[in-house]
């Protein structure tokens, strides 16, 4: 009896190899994934551009209708908190009482952030005084905790 024509062309091979020298521990396979994926990916796909440009406008796009808002940077646009209040904001309204809020008010306002944030599992990763008492804090440091804000949010 003839196999039919797809499987007539079909080799079986052995292959010596043990198994377990290809299966990777569950560790290292998390890793691996975390490492091949970003979830700025799909953002950098949609706005086209930088993951910091996607990242930049995203933020824009969330916080267009707040008062006292205007992201133009990962620095000075974040230097009194009121940013990461509006951004919380879009998501937990009930948590972040922005219309109380004050540009002048640098440490409650990020303390408010850092709380919210917090309070769904997101880590504090800047520092209070770091942020609340610079004009221009570190845009690499505001980036990381905007992307950890992106990932709960968004991914």
């Amino acid at each position: 009896e003839t196999a039919p024509a797809p499987l007539r062309d079909l080799q079986v091979t052995s292959n010596k190899q043990k198994i377990s020298d290809s299966i990777v521990e569950p560790e290292d396979k998390e890793k691996s994934l975390n490492e091949k994926f970003d979830p700025l990916d799909s953002l950098t796909a949609k706005k086209r551009g930088s993951k910091r440009n996607a990242l930049l406008k995203w933020c824009q796009v969330k916080t267009e209708n707040y008062a006292n808002i205007d992201i133009t940077n990962f620095s000075s646009s974040w230097s009194d908190g009121l940013a990461l209040c509006a951004l919380l904001h879009t998501y937990l309204p009930d948590k972040v009482p922005y219309d109380s809020l004050s540009p002048s008010e640098h440490e409650h306002n990020f303390q408010v952030a850092f709380t919210t944030a917090e309070s769904v599992g997101i880590p504090t990763i800047l520092d209070i005084h770091d942020v609340a008492h610079n004009e221009r804090p570190d845009w690499q440091k505001v980036i990381a905790y905007v992307k950890e804000i992106y990932k709960h949010f968004e991914s």
